[in-house]
């Protein structure tokens, strides 16, 4: 099977296109969110992207749990840093979701969410706060939780005790079930950081062959941050080979693209700055089918 596609997306109408042109799971966001790189959505938001896709969708959707975007520049604090109020809404917010019951843990429904701390060992630097994050995935047992793009964050530290595989560890024990990726800061995203997502998703295949009776032992490694149609099938040989290789299947990655259109052709049609391109939608499922018949 070709790897999941993901898509973020920020009203109903963007789902239903995502939907109808190949994407194979959701991230919800507020509406208007995106610049902020998404927020927690309503219940009334989650609710109309329910009703879009209808009551037989097996589309799993994941629910971003952040209640603000990145702190301002000139404060040079990092990103995912919460005060224990922000931490106290994100919970209950995580939990309004659950008891809303417009979710489904059959389906693969699940969160989106990450938390760093200062790390004690150099204040510049930050780490995964294990102690949080585990408490909000075990408040949403059985719904699946990834971390979210704080984890580019921690592999920008040169802290030692970060490598990349380290991390995967700390969100494992954390019961994490996947990570949303770009392998790296900066604004090249994905594409400039294709080895250390290779290694991430090797040493995560390494663990699911381990661990085969334990299917939620490894993490599924999402691969976002400037993902296109023109870069992804060059993006997934890279990090996953051809399926002629041994050992090289899509297990354990998926990829995640925002595939929103141009500003101005979203102007052109009087479409909303988050409206979907359903014809870059429908490029990236080809590439990824394409790939996958190697």
């Amino acid at each position: 099977m070709p790897a999941v596609f993901e898509i973020p997306v920020f009203s109903a109408a963007a789902a239903k296109v995502a939907v109808d042109h190949g994407a194979t799971r959701l991230e919800v966001n507020r509406t208007g969110s995106y610049a902020a790189g998404g927020l927690t959505p309503t219940r009334a938001e989650v609710e109309v992207v329910s009703s879009a896709l209808g009551p037989t969708s097996t589309v799993p959707l994941r629910i971003m749990i952040r209640p603000r975007g990145p702190p301002s520049s000139d404060l040079g604090e990092p990103d995912f840093l919460y005060t224990d109020d922000e931490f106290r809404e994100m919970r209950s917010d995580l939990e309004a979701f659950i008891a809303s019951g417009l979710l489904r843990a059959t389906r693969g429904d699940g969160f989106v969410f990450g938390i760093l701390a200062r790390d004690e060992g150099n204040e510049s630097h930050v780490r995964i706060d294990a102690d949080r994050n585990r408490q909000l995935v075990q408040a949403a047992e059985p719904y699946a939780c990834v971390f979210h793009r704080a984890f580019d964050l921690v592999l920008g530290s040169d802290a030692t005790n970060h490598t990349a595989e380290e991390g995967l560890a700390a969100l494992r024990d954390c019961g994490f079930a996947g990570v949303l990726t770009a392998g790296g800061p900066g604004r090249g995203g994905a594409v400039d950081h294709a080895d250390t997502l290779q290694a991430l998703v090797a040493a995560e295949r390494d663990v699911a062959g381990a661990a085969q009776a334990r299917p939620h032992a490894s993490i599924e490694i999402v691969v976002g941050g400037g993902v296109r149609s023109q870069n992804v099938s060059t993006l997934e040989k890279a990090i996953l080979g051809t399926k002629k290789e041994e050992g090289r299947h899509t297990s354990v990655v998926s990829f995640h693209s925002s595939c929103l259109e141009d500003a101005a052709a979203a102007t052109a049609k009087g479409a909303e700055a988050e409206t979907v391109s359903g014809e870059e939608v429908r490029r990236i499922h080809t590439a990824l089918v394409s790939v996958e018949g190697l």
